[in-house]
């Protein structure tokens, strides 16, 4: 088939690749000239090394094209994004997308949307498109295949986990799931259009509110004076238990994000669903009073270096991360603030790739994100750098005795009283 995939960035670009590795004619469209500029060129900035070598492949193969404007195709498949704005879903780039390909669509094209939307949303903008250029839906394909890949996994998630799709009618379901049958492993699930969009977004839904559930016990532990992440521990014994670990808050292009959309569907019927979502904002302020306590502002200039950017570990996503809500509330406190990272090149603040340099005269280390260099850092070494030994650990991912015995004050978030060696060996 031609296909023409709209949006080449974390999903659109690997599922560009992807289809073109499976023998299909893709052209990838992308209003920033850069991306494509880029890709023409053989550049793939995104750092995940399978999908760098999976695109590579793609453009080498001459199947996959970039482009700054789109072409005709059998079907077009949008991954474009859709954040929230005052916690509303922003669909200007999903009706955008639309509103480019409509007139090149043809009686018997598809299309497909696999960006996550509100309930009702792709039969919306589709009709409203459509009806702008004098024309109807009957004649054309329409379905919802939202993607549900992790970052870090991408092209595995992309060829082994299942697929749900969602069709106006049983005949554009079946002609989307004809299509991703040419790669996927996994099974692929038939549904209607309203159910597909709404099974993406409860997924996110539920993760949010398990981690705000293991977010109010890191806190309900921490005035109790017990260990959180024992208690859970011990609570997951359970065989019908899966409780999640708490955090600094909750980052990415999806969970943050995702159940906006089933509280704004109705705002009446998803209390929970709010209330989750509230507990995990409130999760940096947690940590911000954790460091004003440690070490107050007010008896002189504070130097705080969190650790991590990127909004989970080993990858170098910063969308919707919390550490960049953790850097303005110490910011507006007075504190000098200094943020590294590894892997993340694009943040919305600064942030240094030098370790030396962020942790050098600091009097308090955060660690936000548990990349792999970041729990391997050595505490003698980090020692003789930094002003005064303080480290917040908010992931639970050091070795506490082994930094308490480089004279380091830990304090993990969730952890009320910390547990003897024999305990730990009993346990």
């Amino acid at each position: 088939m031609k296909i023409t995939v709209v949006g080449l960035g974390y999903i659109g670009l690997p599922t560009a690749a992807m289809l073109a590795e499976s023998g299909h004619e893709v052209l990838g469209y992308d209003v920033d000239k850069k991306v494509v500029a880029g890709l023409a060129a053989g550049r793939v900035e995104l750092a995940e090394r399978g999908v760098r070598d999976l695109a590579r492949r793609a453009l080498q193969s001459g199947r996959l094209h970039p482009s700054s404007m789109p072409f005709p195709a059998d079907a077009f498949v949008i991954c474009v994004p859709t954040p929230t704005v005052d916690h509303r879903p922003d669909l200007r780039a999903v009706e955008a997308a639309f509103g480019a390909v409509a007139p090149l669509v043809q009686d018997g094209n598809l299309i497909m949307l696999e960006s996550t939307v509100p309930p009702g949303t792709t039969l919306a903008v589709a009709e409203r498109t459509f009806r702008a250029l004098g024309r109807y839906l009957d004649a054309i394909h329409l379905a919802h295949c939202p993607e549900r890949v992790l970052p870090g996994k991408i092209v595995d998630e992309l060829l082994w986990n299942d697929r749900i799709v969602g069709g106006r009618r049983p005949v554009d379901a079946e002609m989307a799931r004809a299509v991703y049958a040419t790669f996927a492993r996994g099974e692929i699930h038939v549904t209607d259009l309203t159910t597909a969009e709404t099974v993406k977004i409860v997924e996110n839904a539920y993760r949010d509110v398990n981690i705000a559930f293991a977010n109010e016990l890191a806190i309900l532990a921490e005035a109790l004076g017990i260990d959180a992440w024992e208690t859970i521990r011990l609570a997951n014994c359970h065989p019908r238990v899966d409780i999640l670990s708490p955090g600094p808050g909750v980052g990415g292009h999806c969970i943050p994000v995702d159940p906006q959309f089933l509280a704004s569907a109705n705002p009446f019927a998803s209390e929970l669903i709010q209330t989750a979502r509230r507990v995990n904002e409130r999760m940096p302020h947690v940590v911000a009073r954790i460091v004003r306590s440690v070490a107050p502002i007010e008896t002189g200039d504070r130097k705080v270096a969190l650790l991590g950017a990127a909004y989970k570990p080993d990858i170098d996503d910063a969308r919707e991360t919390p550490t960049l809500a953790i850097e303005h509330l110490l910011a507006d406190a007075g504190y000098t603030l200094v943020v590294y990272d590894p892997l993340v090149t694009q943040y919305p603040g600064t942030v240094t790739a030098d370790f030396d340099a962020a942790a050098r005269d600091a009097d308090v280390l955060v660690i936000v994100t548990d990349h792999a260099e970041i729990r391997e850092l050595d505490p003698q070494t980090v020692a003789a750098a930094v002003r005064s030994r303080t480290l917040v650990d908010c992931r639970n991912c050091v070795d506490v005795d082994r930094w308490n015995a480089a004279g380091f004050d830990v304090h993990v978030i969730g952890r009320g009283a910390f547990r003897s060696t024999a305990l730990v060996a009993a346990a």
